[in-house]
């Protein structure tokens, strides 16, 4: 079946140039994990779980650094499995560059940069594009992507124009401020609602160093929490590493009036981050020109419209990155809605449209709770990574599930965080195991104290 993707950046895979540190614009690393790679492995794409592995990070365990009671540092590692499970971290240009190395083998398909989406009318099908021409420096030619590529811009570069096409049905996967939501906005009673947590997230570069290798162990996810901020670093597979401060909003526009403060701020918060990773001089100068980032939550009543058009990914839900599975998601989205039900919907049926609307709904019903029970997870998260450990009141809980199963996996008494990053389960699912699982263990809990109050009791008798 014919295809097109409209791509409204200038680039193939988004931002290239920031690997420096006089970069500005700011970068969340991915991280892919087992739902993630499922829907690419769902594509079918020889080849291409391969490409991208080859460009990521395997980490198995974070490490959380502070500074105990006499000042001195410490590190500690807090293992993501039992199991020897492990995420993988990368960069969305290497998945986008690898999506698009893919897309060239599929001769149906026509690519167009610089295609803004101005308008659409979901009832006529039709949807209007500002097109505009990029210079030849910001060309796909940039990574190798010419061949196969359509550039379908005739005027000169900057110029643009504006033109209308007609579909059969569109996939809204233009994130978290998609124009697609938008246009559904306009013409249906959707309900929708965001959230911004009190925080702002500023992207660090730091080089490698002069031998080229990371400086610190790129088989950790590194973390320095304190108490409101924390700052996370992971590692890039060129040696480089990428650095992501989150601290209030308050603090931030403090800083920002007296920069100053920035080595005080590191020196007390993030011990050990500057000098040994960065200069006070680098922080100051990515700090005061990289661009913070909003988080923000998106929730959506709906993720498409009649037979026109579905949203998929942060279009249709965003989440705040604390649990890194926003990408996994939005890839578990595709997959879902292919795989369970797109095909089955044209197995055994004729239509004459792509996705009739009655299946377009109840791919919404069926996603919508899932995601937003994620898209609370992630938020949530947010107070376990302040303080970089589980809380002393679920040590005693994860200790018990972890050595279960370890060594019983047939109860599929399964760590919530192994649920969520390394299973397949839906979220809602996966939240209901886990309260079945707290109520089992303080069940577990009360026998144990119960009987240890009966054989001090019969102790004491005796």
């Amino acid at each position: 079946m014919p295809a097109s993707l409209r791509e409204h950046r200038q680039q193939a895979a988004g931002p290239v140039a920031t690997s420096s540190i006089t970069s500005t614009i700011a970068l969340i690393p991915v991280t892919l994990s087992e739902r993630g790679f499922r829907a690419i492995e769902g594509a079918r794409v020889p080849g291409l779980t391969r490409d991208i592995l080859d460009h990521s990070m395997p980490v198995h365990s974070r490490m959380v650094h502070k500074r105990d009671k006499s000042g001195g540092l410490t590190e500690t590692a807090v293992p993501y499995s039992p199991k020897g499970e492990c995420i993988f971290i990368t960069q969305r240009t290497t998945i986008g560059k690898c999506l698009m190395l893919a897309l060239r083998k599929e001769p149906n398909v026509k690519v167009f940069f610089g295609h803004k989406l101005v308008a659409c009318d979901l009832n006529a099908k039709t949807a209007a594009f500002e097109c505009i021409a990029r210079p030849r420096s910001q060309d796909i030619t940039n990574l190798g992507l010419a061949e196969g590529m359509t550039a379908d811009n005739p005027h000169a570069e900057g110029a643009s124009s504006k033109r209308t096409t007609g579909f059969d049905f569109i996939i809204g996967a233009d994130g978290a401020h998609s124009l697609l939501r938008q246009q559904i906005m306009r013409q249906s009673n959707m309900d929708y609602q965001q959230s911004y947590t009190d925080a702002l997230w500023c992207d660090f570069y730091m080089p490698p160093d002069s031998d080229g290798h990371h400086r610190l162990d790129p088989a950790y996810l590194h973390l320095w929490p304190h108490k409101e901020c924390v700052f996370i670093v992971s590692p890039d597979v060129n040696g480089s590493s990428r650095g992501g401060m989150v601290a209030p909003v308050a603090e931030f526009r403090r800083l920002i009036q007296h920069p100053e403060e920035l080595e005080t701020f590191f020196s007390h918060r993030y011990p050990g981050v500057v000098p040994n990773l960065m200069s006070v001089e680098a922080v100051k100068e990515q700090f005061l020109h990289r661009e913070h980032l909003s988080l923000v939550s998106i929730r959506c009543g709906q993720f498409g419209f009649g037979d026109s058009c579905v949203l998929l990914g942060d279009s249709s839900h965003t989440m705040v990155p604390f649990y890194a599975m926003g990408m996994n998601t939005g890839l578990e989205d595709v997959r879902i809605f292919f795989e369970e039900f797109i095909d089955p919907a044209h197995r055994g049926a004729s239509y004459n449209t792509f996705c009739p609307a009655s299946v377009n709904q109840a791919y919404t019903e069926y996603r919508r709770p899932d995601v937003q029970a994620m898209t609370d997870i992630a938020a949530e998260h947010f107070d376990e990574l302040k303080t970089g450990v589980p809380s002393k009141s679920s040590i005693p809980r994860k200790f018990f599930e972890w050595n279960l199963q370890k060594h019983a996996p047939a109860l599929d008494f399964i760590p919530f965080y192994s649920r969520v990053v390394f299973g397949h389960e839906r979220f809602l699912v996966v939240k209901r195991k886990d309260r079945y699982q707290k109520v089992l263990f303080n069940v577990f809990l009360s026998s144990l104290c119960l009987v240890g109050l009966l054989a001090m009791t019969v102790y004491a008798i005796d």
